[in-house]
């Protein structure tokens, strides 16, 4: 019985650590951040994903763009390696129109909304963000325009 207890003793705070240390996401993380512009104008609301590519084994993960900026701290993060970048961002066109059925108040004007950021740079993105390790940034000049050739990314040199 004794030499039950000092094996559980000795066991147990492997497994108090095992929710902490994990078995792995598939890749190291790191921290990204950056800024969006579209037209030369700051992105005031959308969101920015990193989906790996080129053999990167890891999830897909993203963030928000608040004025302009985004920021995935490391624990959120991209895993290191190539990533395709998905920019998508709405905002209102000026018009309302009737919030209609399945509203509280289907009289109630509600704003029109579009899609602002042109599909080259969301469902059809060429943009990549090649992440290393340490601190991360990307930042992304968007254009309008039918062109299929994405925008320079000026990537800073990443911090430990």
């Amino acid at each position: 019985m004794l030499t039950g207890l000092i094996r559980w003793g000795r066991l147990f705070p492997v497994l108090l650590l095992a929710p902490v240390i994990g078995c792995g996401d598939g890749g190291s993380r790191a921290e990204v951040s950056g800024s969006v512009t579209f037209e030369k104008a700051p992105v005031e609301a959308g969101s920015i994903a990193f989906i790996p590519i080129e053999g990167t084994k890891g999830p897909s993960t993203g963030g928000s763009i608040q004025g302009g900026k985004y920021h995935i701290p490391r624990r959120d993060g991209p895993v290191i390696g190539p990533h395709r970048v998905e920019i998508r961002a709405t905002r209102t066109t000026g018009e309302q129109v009737p919030a209609g059925p399945g509203s509280p108040d289907p009289s109630a004007m509600v704003d029109v909304v579009q899609m602002f950021i042109p599909s080259k740079y969301n469902s059809a993105s060429a943009l990549t963000a090649n992440i290393q390790a340490g601190v991360n940034t990307f930042d992304f000049d968007l254009v309008g325009g039918a062109t299929d050739t994405p925008p320079p990314v000026r990537a800073v040199p990443p911090q430990p």
